[in-house]
């Protein structure tokens, strides 16, 4: 493991985007390599987009080493801690850091793996966990491509772990990259429904689109909580519209999120007060595990190496519905 740094920009709304009025930072980034010697720009690559809990050892690191180990470059981003956002409450992280940085995150360290000697540029995909994995499904709009990517830069790969179904768009235009949805049918911190009216808006937009709902299943079911661990904070019932001008509305309030008020306004308006539960489920990790593997060598067309046999129930499908 390295530990990088990489030129992003830290727009708090898609506006600051369209204006040029994002401040440029400087963010930080773990970049895992294969340790075998491959020839120059032959490398696939994956983007780790973070949860609102940041940086995890036992997650965003683990992900990282294994799919190195799979012939992958793996960069995971620090969204938050590279915004002095390292604090407890996840609350508080929502606030202060918005979807809109994380997709400028999400675009730089694709423009940054691009530039590595080792990468093929065509062959990058994008995944991310809760807040991270709804972004990562925002990244495969052909709208937020052509307002963040550099160079015509596109991701060849969406994955998205219990990713939040906050934004719907007007225009469902993708980038034609396909996306695997995975989502616990307890998890109250998503509501299964939109996230299903959102797969259903990215076929249409152009891409293939698997979507997993595993029954008796509850949020970041890859944590180290054996015991269900109670989160206060759930976006459940957030609901926000970008139009095709990227303007970004609240449709409970029906007010114009322009800013810092705004947006806080409408989370505040939106908040669950049921929260939601966090629990280890070894079968469901060990099921998505298999098929994010599958998943990136068809969307990379990479095969990686041979490994032992997998467990016979990494293969079978925990209760899906």
């Amino acid at each position: 493991m390295a530990e990088i740094t990489l030129q992003t920009r830290s727009p708090f709304t898609l506006a600051d985007m369209v204006s040029g009025d994002a401040p440029e930072i400087t963010a930080t980034g773990f970049l895992f390599t294969p340790s075998a010697v491959a020839a120059a720009k032959s490398r696939p690559a994956v983007v780790i987009l973070p949860g609102l809990g940041g940086i995890i050892a036992e997650r965003e690191i683990r992900y990282a080493k294994r799919l190195a180990e799979e012939g992958y470059v793996a960069l995971a981003v620090d969204t938050f801690g590279s915004r002095g956002a390292a604090y407890s409450n996840h609350t508080l992280r929502a606030l202060h850091v918005t979807e809109t940085m994380m997709l400028a995150d999400a675009y730089a360290a694709l423009a940054h793996l691009a530039s590595l000697p080792m990468v093929d540029p065509a062959r990058i995909a994008v995944m991310g966990f809760s807040y991270g994995g709804m972004v990562s499904v925002l990244a495969a709009y052909r709208q937020m491509a052509a307002l963040f990517g550099a160079d015509g830069l596109r991701f060849a790969g969406h994955v998205s772990y219990y990713g939040c179904s906050v934004p719907r768009f007007d225009d469902p235009t993708t980038t034609g990259a396909p996306v695997e949805i995975f989502l616990g049918a307890l998890d109250r911190n998503v509501d299964p429904d939109r996230s299903r009216e959102i797969a259903e808006d990215l076929r249409r937009g152009g891409s293939r689109v698997g979507f997993h709902l595993f029954q008796d299943t509850y949020h970041q079911w890859d944590s180290q909580n054996l015991e269900k661990k109670f989160v206060r904070f759930s976006l459940y019932s957030c609901r926000f519209a970008v139009d095709r001008n990227n303007r970004l509305r609240d449709l409970r309030t029906r007010l114009p999120i322009t800013g810092r008020v705004s947006r806080t306004l409408a989370l505040a308006a939106n908040a669950d007060p049921r929260g939601y539960h966090m629990l280890r489920d070894e079968r469901v990790m060990a099921w998505t595990d298999t098929r994010l593997s599958d998943f990136l060598a068809e969307a990379l067309s990479h095969r990686p190496p041979r490994a032992a046999p997998a467990d016979a129930g990494a293969r079978t499908a925990p209760a899906r519905r």
